[in-house]
């Protein structure tokens, strides 16, 4: 598992591994220190009834707890599972509306995003890895705009210059995908951000919580 994370993080972009890094921090020190609590308090009010000290009260409160820890040791399994095992990604993200946003693109442009900054630094263009900002629903600091100018510069480029490279080739469309996005969002004056996005559910309650659209 190790070896495999230790993997992913070789192949990000050093923005994009960064950020990756602190989602599995914060996920791992929730789960440790949020498990840990309640899984002591259900321990304690256990122990209590079974020593014959209990009473009514701590019947239902072991109850309530046993019940609150199963259900999240669930979200946590989950929560894991989409950081460890379920491939995160690279989508752009936008302070308009843009049609043809979507959240399954970015998985190959966040593995191949490394071997791309160097090609764009080569090309004398802005990095992948420079795109990638905050996440104003996870990080609370919200998003770090750009001129979507400047993505089409990038995404273009990549894809005229080094057209049969193997991280282009792997990550081709991605990379046209998410310029025709661009174009789009150039055209309107839209500013845009590269999300790192390791959760693969959405819901309409969170983009209405979002300052932008994707």
């Amino acid at each position: 598992m190790m070896k495999m994370i230790k993997g992913r993080l070789a192949m990000y972009s050093p923005e994009a591994s960064l950020k990756m890094r602190q989602r599995m921090v914060r996920t791992l020190r929730f789960g440790i220190i949020w498990l840990g609590a309640l899984g002591g308090f259900t321990m304690y009010v256990t122990w209590k009834i079974a020593s014959g000290e209990g009473h009514d009260g701590h019947v239902a409160f072991a109850s309530i707890a046993a019940a609150v820890l199963l259900f999240s040791l669930w979200v946590e399994h989950s929560r894991l599972t989409d950081l460890f095992i379920t491939p995160p990604n690279l989508h752009p993200y936008f302070d308009a509306k843009v049609p043809g946003c979507s959240l399954t693109l970015g998985v190959e442009l966040l593995k191949q995003s490394r071997a791309l900054d160097s090609l764009a630094l080569e090309a004398g263009v802005k990095r992948i890895g420079e795109f990638v900002s905050d996440d104003d629903f996870f990080d609370n600091s919200g998003p770090v705009w750009h001129l979507a100018d400047d993505g089409v510069a990038t995404f273009d480029m990549l894809l005229r210059r080094f057209d049969s490279h193997p991280s282009v080739e792997a990550a081709k469309n991605d990379l046209k995908a998410i310029l025709d996005t661009l174009l789009f969002a150039q055209a309107k004056s839209i500013r845009f951000c590269l999300l790192l996005r390791d959760v693969h559910v959405t819901n309409q309650m969170e983009w209405d919580q979002r300052k932008g659209f994707c």
